[in-house]
C-alpha cells in the first residue's frame, strides 16, 4: 500500500514538472481559466430553484474541475470529480426513469468512491477530497432540492478545507464562493420562502375567521 502511495505521489510530481516546464506561463493561464469558469458555474448552480437546472450547471462545473485537478496532477481529486460527472449523468434521470431510481446506483458510486480513495490517496490531506466525494454522492442522490442544498453546503465546505490544505487558490475561491452561494440559496428557498408561505397561510386563515365572524 505504501509503495502504491509513493509511486502515485512520484508520478504526480513528475507530470506536474513536465507540464510546467513545457507550457510555461500558459500552464497557469489555462489552469486558472478553467477554474474561473468553474467558479461562475458553481455560483449559478445554487441560485436556480429547479433541481434539473442545478444538475446541468453542476455537470459543467464538475467537468471543469476534472480538467483543473488533472492539470494539477492531483489524481484523488481528479477521479473524485470524474465519478461526480458519471454520477450526475445517472442521477439526472431520477424521477424520470425507473431504472435510475434504484438505490443500487447510490451503493455503486459509494463503492467507486472508496476505490478512488484506496488507489489515489497520497497523504492524509487527500482524505478531505474523498469525504467531499462521499457527501457529493449523497447530496445528488436526493430528489428533494431542500435536502440537496443542505447536504451540498456541507459538501462544499469540505472542498474548501481540501483546497486550504492543498493550497489550491482557485479551488479555495470557488468552493468558498459556492459555499456562500449555497447558504444564500438555503436562506432564499428553504428558510425565507417557507416562512413567507407560512405567514401567507396564517393570514388567509385569519381573514377566513374574520369573514365568518362578520357573516
Amino acid at each position: 500500500m505504501m509503495n502504491n502511495l509513493l509511486s502515485i505521489a512520484t508520478l504526480s510530481e513528475n507530470l506536474y514538472n513536465v507540464l510546467t516546464d513545457n507550457l510555461g506561463i500558459w500552464y497557469l493561464i489555462i489552469l486558472n481559466g478553467i477554474g474561473v469558469i468553474a467558479i461562475i458555474l458553481k455560483i449559478l448552480e445554487y441560485q436556480v430553484p429547479k433541481r434539473e437546472t442545478m444538475f446541468i450547471i453542476t455537470l459543467g462545473a464538475n467537468i471543469c474541475w476534472v480538467l483543473y485537478f488533472a492539470l494539477y496532477c492531483n489524481f484523488a481529486s481528479t477521479l473524485t470529480c470524474f465519478v461526480n460527472v458519471i454520477k450526475m449523468l445517472i442521477f439526472m434521470q431520477r424521477g424520470k426513469h425507473k431504472w435510475a431510481d434504484s438505490v443500487w446506483w447510490l451503493i455503486l458510486f459509494l463503492v467507486l468512491q472508496t476505490g478512488v480513495a484506496v488507489f489515489t490517496v497520497r497523504a492524509w490531506f487527500d482524505i478531505f477530497a474523498v469525504v467531499a466525494g462521499y457527501l457529493g454522492i449523497l447530496s445528488y442522490f436526493f430528489v428533494n432540492p431542500k435536502i440537496y442544498r443542505a447536504l451540498s453546503f456541507v459538501h462544499m465546505s469540505t472542498w474548501v478545507i481540501s483546497g486550504l490544505v492543498n493550497i489550491y487558490p482557485i479551488a479555495i475561491i470557488s468552493d468558498s464562493v459556492s459555499t456562500i452561494s449555497c447558504g444564500v440559496a438555503i436562506w432564499r428557498y428553504d428558510i425565507r420562502k417557507n416562512g413567507l408561505e407560512k405567514n401567507a397561510k396564517n393570514e388567509d386563515k385569519i381573514d377566513a375567521v374574520i369573514e365568518n365572524e362578520g357573516n
